[in-house]
């Protein structure tokens, strides 16, 4: 599986920036919007992780369906959160 250079502790920040409420289970973490019906599940990541890039496509590819975030406002989002 390919990783993308996002961290899994960048990802997290950027869906808590935007009002998800986040969920530790034994399988992983569950990331709920509850305003847009909005729920990523992801595997048990550790923070200093790489996501996966269909993991992070996928988050992309949801917050612009839903209407939280354009593509051009997630990469600027993470680049900040790179500085």
């Amino acid at each position: 599986m390919k990783t993308s250079r996002v961290s899994f502790a960048q990802l997290r920040r950027l869906l808590a920036e935007l009002h998800f409420t986040e969920a530790r289970k034994e399988k992983g973490w569950r990331f709920e919007h509850p305003d847009s019906e909005t729920v990523f599940l992801f595997r048990p990541y550790q923070p200093h992780e790489k996501v996966s890039q269909v993991d992070l496509f996928t988050t992309q590819t949801h917050l612009e369906w839903r209407g939280l975030l354009s593509p051009e406002a997630f990469q600027d989002m993470l680049t900040k959160a790179t500085a």
